[in-house]
């Protein structure tokens, strides 16, 4: 599984390597994104969700831990059908790169 920390790093930076990692995945691998909790933060993540073409992962999970550096986990799966088009209508970097 590959994984991402976002806090405290260049966002523009991590979105594109995450987007062109995902493209490399290979059906049925795995990626972990991990970001802070504070607002800005959290929508980093609905971000990532964004820019992934929606009909090509599953979203495995998303949860927040509660503790003294409370962090959001978002963890997703290439789907194996993963030469599909993605969803009209949804914007998607990976087709753009």
């Amino acid at each position: 599984m590959v994984s991402f920390d976002l806090r405290k790093t260049l966002i523009p930076f991590s979105m594109l390597q995450i987007s062109n990692l995902f493209r490399e995945m290979e059906p049925g691998e795995e990626m972990e994104i991990l970001a802070g909790t504070d607002p800005t933060e959290t929508s980093i993540l609905n971000d990532v969700l964004l820019i992934l073409p929606s009909a090509q992962y599953d979203l495995i999970s998303r949860e927040t831990t509660k503790s003294d550096s409370p962090v959001t986990r978002l963890r997703l799966r290439k789907k194996k059908d993963a030469n599909s088009q993605p969803t009209k209508g949804k914007p998607s970097c990976l087709t753009s790169i």
